[in-house]
């Protein structure tokens, strides 16, 4: 018996990486490249020591995303990335939260900051890749999703997304794979 397994349970899995946790890392992997590929300057997120703390200390941008233009103006944008298994189930409850979503809190926060939620059960006829749409945070704001590339201030194009959906579908499918092999390992 393994040393960690002799302390107890909670001690023995603490190495692993749970399957939702996994995914999460996949998603910001993948949106970061399709950003890059997009021809963004990407970066990890790096917050200013003297910026007063997001209301949630778990919280914090995933990434900055840099686009220079040809006459030399640059767009910028921090990037919050997230796996969410059922999108519209989620936005359900953060709509019911209004003002007091956290998509609402972090863009008054960081007006810079986009969203992206990824998903492996996309609603019929939606991306994988969705953003989150914030209304006029001056009044009570509805929040919503538009597929990646129909978030046109990001400028990306569909057969990047596409790529990077196939992509996805393929690890997601392997985490899956390799899980149920450690289960039966385990049982077996």
């Amino acid at each position: 018996m393994k040393r960690d397994e002799e302390r107890g349970p909670a001690l023995a899995h603490r190495d692993r990486v749970d399957l939702y946790e996994a995914k999460d890392r996949v998603a910001v992997a993948l949106v970061e490249s399709i950003f890059r590929r997009a021809r963004y300057r990407v970066q990890p997120y790096h917050p200013d020591p003297s910026e007063v703390r997001f209301v949630r200390e778990d919280f914090a941008p995933s990434f900055t995303a840099v686009l220079s233009a040809e006459d030399g103006t640059e767009r910028a944008f921090l990037l919050d990335v997230a796996y969410r298994p059922f999108v519209e189930q989620f936005m359900g409850l953060e709509n019911q939260r209004r003002a007091s979503s956290i998509f609402v809190l972090a863009r008054r926060h960081w007006p810079s900051l986009r969203s992206v939620l990824v998903t492996d059960h996309p609603e019929r006829g939606r991306s994988r890749f969705q953003a989150v749409v914030v209304g006029d945070l001056r009044s009570d704001p509805l929040i919503s999703t538009v597929d990646l590339t129909e978030a046109d201030e990001l400028g990306i194009f569909r057969h990047n997304v596409e790529d990077h959906e196939e992509l996805l579908e393929r690890i997601f499918a392997m985490l899956l794979t390799d899980r149920h092999r450690r289960e039966a390992a385990r049982v077996g």
